[in-house]
């Protein structure tokens, strides 16, 4: 099997749109990853839920369990404020030297590859250059789990 036999459709985000449409898109129950896409169609990287969630995270909270058990959900309002005038490119992992992509003619060894270089939940498929869709790291491992 090959990375376009098992790409599907996911959710996706133009770089350039508002940080608040990625946590929002984030926020529903099905969606995991966002593939954030440039403005000519091409894939400019991956935004897990978990990379938001530190994003919004102030580092002084997520270092100090003793100060995350003295805020409670009223704080939520500073966190979702730490998104005003940012943009979807803005939340994207800073230090990523590799975009979380492969064609479609990759196996699914190699799309396991990408996802643990890239720390990437979801690794988009390119068909000629163009993103055709997207790998969730469950349904990979449920078809790498299948046997013969």
């Amino acid at each position: 099997m090959r990375a376009g036999d098992l790409a599907s459709p996911h959710e996706s985000l133009a770089a350039e749109a508002a940080a608040a449409e990625a946590a929002a898109v984030l926020g529903r129950r099905d969606v995991r990853a966002i593939l954030v896409l440039e403005s000519g169609g091409g894939l400019a990287g991956v935004l897990s839920d978990s990379f938001l969630l530190r994003r919004l995270l102030p580092s002084y909270v997520a270092e100090d369990e003793a100060l995350a058990g003295v805020l409670d959900e009223s704080f939520a309002g500073e966190l979702v404020a730490r998104l005003d005038g940012l943009r979807v490119e803005d939340l994207l992992p800073p230090d990523s030297d590799e975009t979380p992509e492969v064609d479609q003619e990759a196996t699914l060894v190699q799309v396991a590859s990408v996802m643990v270089r890239t720390r990437s939940p979801l690794v988009g498929v390119l068909e000629d250059g163009r993103l055709v869709g997207g790998i969730a790291i469950n349904d990979l491992l449920a078809q790498l789990m299948r046997r013969p």
